[in-house]
């Protein structure tokens, strides 16, 4: 921990997982709960294309800037509402799949023709949060406090709607603002985290908290805090763990959230196991 107090750069980038662990813990119940994991990988894959067209247009260096991201947002809100019109004439995974994909290959070849951004891939798939920058500790940081106080004020729509969509419609809970909401929250957090975590790991962030916090509560406020519980500890393990054995920082909290899964998993069904069957009252001798 000392040489995270001694480099500017580690500060940043405990101070970044942090924030990133709050904000994809108050997101990923409701990703999960709502079966939206597929859009949100769907969403990740394409805001490298966002990311991609934004770097092209403004002809910038290959760290994104603040345009560069506004492009990359209206870019993927764009892929959002292609989804959302296809989805009403194909199957739903079937629009996220044709959509998301074709906004990755043209990131991926945007970036490609320019050299570039050719060393800038990598990073782009798998993160590179020891090289965060000051404008996405802001941007992190925004998206969190948006995030708690959107829930703050919408909780009690957010509990109907979460659970039971056709009576919360009609009870009067506008299930149609509150799912627009949280895909432009999704939007923008995905491209933020892209840069943090990378394309290919920043879905597992938004799905695996939430994933721990079914398993192991009932009640929505308790969901909410064991998936926020459980970011924050896959984040900073995860980045402990990097290091101390020099692997990247971003697969190893993705794995630290994966194990906490199976802890979550194992135990839950261990409970189950022993709701069904309680030990005898009286010990067989």
């Amino acid at each position: 921990m000392n040489d995270f107090l001694d480099y500017g750069f580690l500060g940043r980038a405990l101070f970044a997982g942090g924030l990133l662990a709050l904000l994809c813990g108050v997101l990923s119940p409701f990703i999960v709960l709502r079966r939206m994991a597929f859009a949100a990988d769907g969403l990740a894959h394409a805001s490298l294309g966002g990311l991609a067209v934004g770097l092209v247009l403004l002809r910038s260096g290959p760290l994104p800037t603040a345009a560069s991201y506004a492009i990359s947002f209206v870019f993927t809100c764009g892929v959002a509402l292609a989804i959302a019109y296809f989805a009403r004439r194909v199957q739903s995974d079937t629009a996220v799949g044709a959509c998301y994909v074709a906004a990755f290959a043209l990131g991926v070849t945007l970036l490609s023709l320019r050299q570039r951004g050719l060393g800038r891939l990598e990073h782009l798939f798998f993160g590179s949060i020891l090289a965060v920058q000051p404008l996405e500790l802001m941007l992190l940081a925004g998206l969190a406090v948006v995030a708690l106080t959107a829930c703050g004020f919408c909780w009690q729509w957010l509990g109907s709607w979460t659970f039971d969509e056709e009576l919360a419609r009609a009870e009067g809970v506008p299930t149609v603002v509150l799912r627009y909401a949280l895909m432009l929250l999704l939007t923008a957090t995905v491209i933020v985290a892209t840069r943090v975590v990378g394309v290919l790991l920043v879905a597992a962030l938004l799905v695996l908290p939430g994933a721990v916090g079914c398993l192991g509560a009932r009640r929505l406020s308790l969901i909410v805090f064991v998936s926020v519980l459980a970011a924050l500890l896959s984040t900073l393990s995860g980045m402990a763990a990097s290091n101390a054995a020099n692997v990247p920082p971003g697969p190893a909290i993705v794995l630290c959230a994966f194990g906490c899964f199976l802890a979550a998993f194992t135990w839950s069904r261990w409970r189950a196991h022993r709701r069904f069957h309680p030990p005898p009252l009286f010990p067989i001798r």
